[in-house]
């Protein structure tokens, strides 16, 4: 098949994007974008491509374009990439409104264009090897799940990512869809979710800087979600739990083990030659698949509201005051 021709518009979150176009012998990456001009003709001069700020200038030079820009400009950017024929990698969040997310996807399908979201977390092997232990039940069938993402991100009040109406929300929106969405897809839709936030340590965002979200699943399975920008110190034992019937998966440092009465064993390790952003050359390799192939992406625009749903009613199921008033202590 013929290569895809390729380009990436903003070169922060966009530069593994642009590293792994550049790997992938399905793409011809033939521009990189950014705001910033410095950036953009250092990053083209280390990856033999072309440069501008200008992304709307490129549109007849290429067929398929990464936007990892500010999450507002989502909507208005794919939409017109979209009504030009290009097929469309975008960053998370789809778009911050479910109408916005809708009108992306309509217009994707009206065009005939792959759409598809940057959910990079599924493309990682230990979580593609979990995915698989959980669908084929080796060790039982999961009941419970706890995921946390401890983080620190330093003040930057007036930036983009301190405005909510930019944002999205908070950081459950912005950062916390990544892991709400690898919790869909190992155990399934949710049907219940909840959830609570605090600006405490965070006071330059107008949204929540730490979260802590609950869903239960069809199954009758329980998980819980702890994302934060204000943590300063962070040494957690795995990114997740996830307990079953048999035993308890812990991935962490792209490891896999799971323990069981019998002990604990490694199911996943990664190799020492292991090749740098892997999980983002599966992700940009699959989303080229589905545009030679005509395939739908796995992580298509409805799989990708999924997460946003979740988290739109998290924000509005906000947890019931409690009254002190009258207690006798």
């Amino acid at each position: 098949m013929n290569k895809v021709r390729t380009a990436v518009v903003g070169l922060n979150m966009g530069l593994l994007h642009a590293h792994a176009y550049k790997l992938s012998e399905k793409s011809d990456l033939r521009w990189v974008v950014d705001l910033d001009e410095t950036k953009a003709s250092q990053v083209a001069a280390e990856l033999g491509c072309k440069h501008t700020s200008d992304w709307k200038a490129i549109l007849d030079d290429v067929d398929a374009i990464s936007f990892a820009t500010p999450h507002h400009m989502h909507a208005p950017m794919a939409l017109e990439a979209i009504a030009a024929g290009k097929h469309v990698l975008l960053e998370k969040p789809l778009a911050n409104s479910e109408e916005d997310c809708l009108k992306i996807i309509q217009a994707a399908e009206e065009k005939n264009v792959t759409l598809m979201l940057a959910y990079i977390v599924r493309f990682r092997a230990s979580v593609q090897r979990l995915k698989k232990a959980l669908d084929e039940e080796e060790y039982g069938k999961p009941f419970n799940a706890q995921c946390w993402i401890q983080g620190y991100m330093a003040p930057n009040p007036g930036s983009w990512f301190s405005q909510k109406d930019k944002l999205g929300g908070g950081v459950l929106f912005s950062h916390g869809c990544h892991y709400i969405d690898l919790l869909i897809w190992l155990l399934g839709d949710p049907v219940s979710v909840a959830g609570l936030g605090t600006r405490l340590g965070t006071e330059w965002m107008e949204g929540e800087g730490t979260h802590h979200g609950i869903l239960q699943f069809k199954s009758g399975a329980l998980a819980h979600l702890f994302t934060s920008w204000a943590t300063k110190y962070k040494s957690p034992p795995a990114l997740l739990h996830v307990h079953t019937t048999g035993g308890c998966f812990i991935l962490g440092d792209d490891k896999l083990e799971v323990v069981t009465p019998e002990g604990r064993i490694t199911l996943y390790e990664p190799p020492q030659s292991k090749v740098a952003n892997s999980s983002a050359l599966g992700e940009v390799e699959h989303f080229l698949d589905s545009i030679q192939t005509g395939q739908r992406p796995m992580t298509d625009g409805y799989e990708g509201m999924k997460s946003h749903r979740a988290i739109w009613a998290m924000y509005e199921h906000q947890g019931t005051p409690i009254s002190w008033e009258g207690r006798q202590d």
